[in-house]
């Protein structure tokens, strides 16, 4: 087996996805400051003192079809596509599963370090911050985004499970 392969592949999708995230929740907060509220702290969601509007739950669902939907899914497909090509014995449950799970993984360390913690605690730009709660010292929170992050990790091994055992199934249906 070919870890490297395995690894390129997912830390490479893995970018791509997370460049594609980062282009999603900036066209979002073009569209609708607020799609993302409920990712922010709870003191600014309670200074900003209103609920998601529906242009916010509109975005939102929009935001979720782009990056899953248009972006994650073919990607996904691509990445195990290209590595069943590039293995030599072709694409199994356990070089899938991994690969998968590494793209999850690249984006979920993405979201945290440059998204979280560059962007939004260090840069704030204004477009990501909610009207009424500038300057608010929750926005540097750094054990907030955290937090979430590690909430969320366990995603990445579902991710990589399902995955896997569809790629695999897959596979073996076409061999």
């Amino acid at each position: 087996m070919q870890w490297s392969v395995v690894v390129g592949y997912g830390v490479g999708y893995g970018l791509a996805l997370s460049l594609l995230f980062t282009a999603g929740v900036f066209a979002g907060a073009a569209a609708s400051r607020d799609f993302l509220l409920d990712d922010y702290p709870p003191a600014i969601q309670h200074r900003y003192g209103k609920p998601k509007s529906a242009r916010g739950r509109r975005v939102a669902t929009l935001f979720g079809v782009f990056v899953w939907g248009v972006c994650g899914l073919p990607l996904m497909v691509a990445a195990m596509a290209g590595l069943h090509g590039a293995l030599p014995d072709g694409l199994s449950f356990l070089p899938a599963a991994v690969c998968a799970a590494l793209v999850f993984a690249t984006l979920t360390v993405w979201d945290l370090i440059v998204l979280d913690w560059l962007i939004l605690a260090g840069l704030r730009p204004r477009l990501l911050v909610l009207p009424g709660t500038e300057g608010m010292a929750e926005y540097r929170d750094l054990r907030f985004h955290l937090t979430a992050a590690l909430k969320g990790s366990p995603l990445i091994l579902a991710v990589g499970l399902l995955t896997g055992g569809i790629a695999a199934l897959i596979a073996a249906l076409i061999a």
